[in-house]
């Protein structure tokens, strides 16, 4: 195994995996999940990237996005280094 590589344990129903196991052969399992999760990956990556578009041009989170800028300005207020 190489060191870009992981090694996972999931769990999963016995029936879906049986049917797993039957249908895709043996050499390619790992590929065909790796497939699957960047599906879901993806899927789930667009889902937070329209809720941050959301949040970023909505009017309903103006105030939120005002609340961030003042916070934004205290960043270099030196409060996180050592005196």
């Amino acid at each position: 195994m190489s060191a870009t590589t992981l090694r996972a344990s999931y769990t999963f129903s016995a029936p879906v995996l049986q049917r797993f196991n039957a249908v895709v052969p043996h050499g390619e399992r790992s590929r065909v999940m790796e497939e699957l999760m960047k599906q879901a990956l993806a899927i789930r990556e667009a889902e937070m990237e329209l809720v941050a578009q959301a949040f970023m041009t909505d009017p309903a989170f103006a105030e939120c996005r005002d609340d961030e800028k003042l916070w934004d300005a205290t960043v270099a207020d030196g409060l996180d280094s050592a005196a």
